[in-house]
């Protein structure tokens, strides 16, 4: 739980104050009056267990075909400058979400019923009628068709324009309709930084400014939360530090000793002043004010115009501390009006808590499930049992093993299944603390490795560690690995396609996860086994390759055919490399 790792959060957790809600909030939700709660959980022995609510259940499927059409942007926003722009369509097949469909489809030319194989499209601006995409058609049961469009008949602005597009089967019996909105914004006129998410593959666009660059360029940002006035405020030669590192991106901790619980920022000018020269870009925390809005208001203002600007960050676990539903959007409503250039990301902590209320204010939904030792079933701070009703472990519904990682952030994209969304970005947030609260020593550089390549082969967009400074291998085998996935060659990978789980036989335990572009696949192995093994392990390929090509991380494999194949592994290795 990263809050809970400053001095005075642990403090918190201790005497009990930080962590109650209001009676009003608990009145909403249904709590005793004067309950300290994690996650919607009563936790101190001295409470009873109840019903914490917030569980989103899958929904009722369909005992029929369903077409599920619906559209988004290629990239969050468009800028005034950019001439094209183009919309993602998926018309899948599903028994979850969308409207009644029937394979079939009649030609009354020819008087003959034939496959429901097309979907033909329109898509065009709701206020003005003006058509973007006439006369298209998808297949029917695909997703991510992209197509492209012209801006040259539209005024840029900083209102969204409302799109629908409409679908019919070719006899027009058959019809469908779905919306978004479209950001195609004005130039910044103050020199700052824009920042795209890409909605298909979920990596973030920037543009190198060293350079001058207008070219879009993924970003895999690699880092850590960082102490301000525990580490890098006492000097400025840190943030080269950090940087050397290998790290691409800061994720500066606010001070929340001060009166304003943020910074002094006529200090921490100077040290984005520098930060803005090595282009280390800033992700800018408000964890202790994002519930204040004016507070919001002066630091949005105040770094807006950065240059190393690349994203804010406001709630840092909102539903392990019950903040109000609404809080998360209301503050994301708020800095879009001031800097729509950049996204906003926020750290869910709980395993199944209000988790459409609190994404509903963020761009990017991060994770930080902690699996290092750590007692997820008893909590000895509080002399209590926890379960999914009552208590608090440190990891929230957790096993305590490597599997947490990779499941909290699978669950992250079903809930957004659930709930009918395009898929946000997801981060991992791993752990690199311990000796403290319910974590009883740190991990080791090995499982610091796992549990980073873990969220990377589910699908992490990006990575910050909880937190810096941390041991010293740690940081170094962090920092070596920063340098390979953060290169533009592995970049391109990771954000240029889609990741694609891979089958291992002869060993248990064992996660692969592949990305192709072109006529090379990256390939990630991660043993989660603490006991090494001379076995024969055997990964399965979708198609043969001749080889491979380099060796990123660990040790290679051999290809032969449609098969990887190694003998034995060590305990907690991880490979990476690409084949070709």
């Amino acid at each position: 739980m990263v809050v809970m790792f400053s001095l005075y959060a642990v403090f918190a957790l201790l005497v009990g104050f930080a962590l109650a809600i209001s009676d009003e909030l608990a009145a909403e939700l249904g709590y005793p009056a004067g309950v300290d709660v994690w996650c919607g959980k009563a936790y101190r022995a001295t409470n009873a267990s109840f019903e914490p609510g917030g569980w989103l259940e899958a929904p009722t499927l369909s005992s029929t075909p369903l077409m599920d059409l619906s559209i988004r942007p290629r990239t969050n926003l468009y800028l005034a400058s950019e001439k094209y722009a183009s919309f993602l369509i998926d018309a899948p097949i599903s028994y979850m979400h969308g409207s009644a469909y029937t394979n079939a489809s009649f030609n009354k030319e020819t008087n003959i019923t034939s496959a429901f194989t097309d979907l033909f499209i329109d898509i065009s601006v709701v206020e003005s009628g003006l058509d973007l995409i006439s006369g298209s058609n998808v297949t029917v049961n695909t997703t991510n068709n992209e197509l492209g469009f012209s801006l040259s008949g539209l005024t840029a602005r900083f209102e969204p324009y409302e799109i629908v597009i409409t679908g019919a089967s070719g006899d027009g019996a058959q019809f469908y309709t779905s919306t978004t909105q479209l950001y195609y914004i004005p130039e910044r006129t103050d020199g700052g930084s824009v920042t795209k998410v890409d909605n298909l593959y979920g990596g973030l666009l920037v543009q190198d400014y060293l350079t001058n660059s207008t070219a879009w360029t993924p970003l895999f940002p690699y880092t850590y939360y960082t102490s301000w006035d525990g580490w890098l405020e006492l000097s400025t030669d840190n943030i080269k530090i950090f940087k050397d590192y290998g790290y691409n991106i800061i994720h500066i901790v606010p001070n929340e000793g001060l009166a304003n619980e943020a910074f002094n920022f006529t200090e921490l000018d100077t040290f984005l002043d520098i930060m803005d020269e090595l282009e280390l870009w800033l992700m800018f925390d408000m964890r202790w004010t994002y519930k204040n809005l004016t507070s919001v208001e002066m630091q949005v203002n105040r770094l807006k115009a950065r240059k190393s600007m690349l994203l804010y960050y406001t709630g840092d676990e909102p539903d392990g501390q019950v903040d109000a539903l609404n809080a998360t959007k209301i503050t994301y409503d708020l800095i879009k009006s001031l800097d729509p250039w950049h996204p906003v990301s926020l750290c869910l902590n709980c395993h199944n808590y209000y988790f459409a209320n609190y994404t509903s204010g963020a761009d990017i939904i991060m994770t930080d499930p902690y699996p290092i030792a750590v007692n997820t079933s008893f909590s000895v701070q509080y002399d209590t049992v926890c379960n999914t009703t009552y208590g608090c472990c440190g990891c929230d519904d957790c096993s305590g093993d490597f599997e947490d990682v990779s499941e909290r952030l699978d669950l992250i994209k079903l809930y957004q299944e659930y709930l009918g969304l395009p898929q946000k970005p997801q981060w991992g947030v791993p752990q690199a603390f311990g000796n403290e609260t319910f974590w009883a020593r740190y991990p080791t550089e090995q499982e610091e490795i796992v549990m980073n390549m873990l969220f990377v082969n589910h699908g992490a967009k990006g990575i910050a560690m909880w937190d810096f400074p941390t041991e010293p291998g740690i940081a170094n085998i962090t920092g070596q690995l920063s340098k390979v996935l953060t290169s533009s060659a592995i970049s391109s990978f990771l954000l240029g396609s889609f990741e694609q789980a891979m089958d291992v036989s002869g060993l248990q335990r064992v996660d692969a996860a592949s990305w192709t572009v072109g006529n090379n696949t990256l390939v990630s192995v991660v043993s989660k086994n603490y006991v090494g093994t001379a076995a024969n392990i055997s990964i399965a390929l979708p198609t043969p390759a001749s080889g491979v090509s380099q060796v990123l991380w660990g040790s290679g494999w051999t290809v032969s055919g449609n098969t990887l194949t190694k003998v034995g592994m060590d305990a907690l290795e991880v490979d990476i490399f690409v084949i070709s």
